[in-house]
């Protein structure tokens, strides 16, 4: 059953320039939306076979496009690789002239489709594309990178235009050289100091007005070097998650030695609130500058 419907178009067409561009994750999701919609369309059974690792979810998909299209070259020729035989001449034959009438086809309007013929008096109905991530939203925004549509709380602007979340963390994943081992020198290295650090703001730096002040100038020096430390110790390479990690390791510098003021403001006792201002400043102000220095 060839795909008809506006919407569904739409989407073939997005899950075809993924499959182009190699992101073969987002084009095998937009094949299952379709396939969940039209179970019985050949085309998207086929593109998700060309795009889905697993020989056997390959084979089976393959196999239901020439259920549905028997004389399907492209299925017949991916089914002859997958069992290791030469595609056959007539299949290559139609595979070029397919190739060939592709190439040659004017390129489709991206955005607007009638969806049916108009009556006489009205004007032709137009469809809007959808945000892939929420399709409730009509949107005429595009990722620059995978071409798929974005409503304007999922872009992010570049200076070549707007950006998918997803390509935008691939693209991010590439600044990220970080090994696992390192999340584990961050915290041997981080903790130690935030302790100590937490350590003094607690029992020495909470004792009036003047100590808030100088708590408020050093804590970014604290935070600091804690960052710059913590990185120097990992060899400066960066994580995704490795400024959230140090930023955590000083909370708990703090909350291990505040636990008596804390049990004792449970009990009732709300005059440690106020013992409890210079952490809070120290934790602000600190561990920003802490976050900064690992990004």
């Amino acid at each position: 059953m060839a795909i008809k419907e506006p919407r569904l178009r739409s989407l073939l067409t997005q899950a075809e320039r993924n499959a182009s561009y190699g992101k073969n994750a987002a084009a095998e999701t937009i094949y299952r939306q379709i396939l969940d919609e039209a179970p019985n369309a050949e085309e998207a059974w086929l593109g998700l076979a060309e795009v889905i690792n697993d020989p056997a979810e390959k084979r089976a998909a393959y196999g239901r496009a020439l259920e549905l299209e028997p004389d399907m070259p492209a299925a017949i020729a991916g089914l002859a690789v997958l069992d290791g035989r030469p595609i056959p001449p007539e299949v290559e034959v139609a595979l070029a002239a397919e190739a060939a009438a592709e190439a040659e086809a004017p390129r489709p309007a991206p955005l607007l489709v009638a969806e049916s013929e108009p009556e006489e008096g009205h004007e032709p109905a137009a469809y809007e594309l959808v945000c892939y991530r929420h399709p409730d939203r009509s949107t005429s925004l595009r990722c620059y990178n995978c071409d798929r549509p974005i409503c304007i709380s999922c872009a992010n602007k570049t200076p070549v235009g707007y950006i998918c979340p997803e390509c935008q963390r691939e693209a991010e994943d590439a600044f990220f050289n970080s090994k696992p081992l390192d999340y584990l020198i961050a915290v041997l290295v981080s903790l130690p100091i935030s302790l100590l650090a937490g350590y003094l703001m607690v029992n020495f730096f909470s004792r009036g007005f003047l100590f808030f002040i100088l708590i408020f100038f050093i804590s970014g020096a604290v935070g600091s070097f804690i960052g710059r430390i913590t990185k120097r110790a990992i060899g400066g390479r960066r994580g995704r998650y490795l400024p959230g990690l140090v930023v955590a390791m000083m909370i708990l510098g703090v909350a291990i030695p505040a636990l008596p003021i804390l049990f004792a403001i449970l009990t009732g006792n709300l005059g440690g609130v106020l013992a409890l201002l210079g952490p809070g400043i120290y934790l602000f102000v600190g561990a920003s500058a802490a976050y900064w220095q690992m990004r």
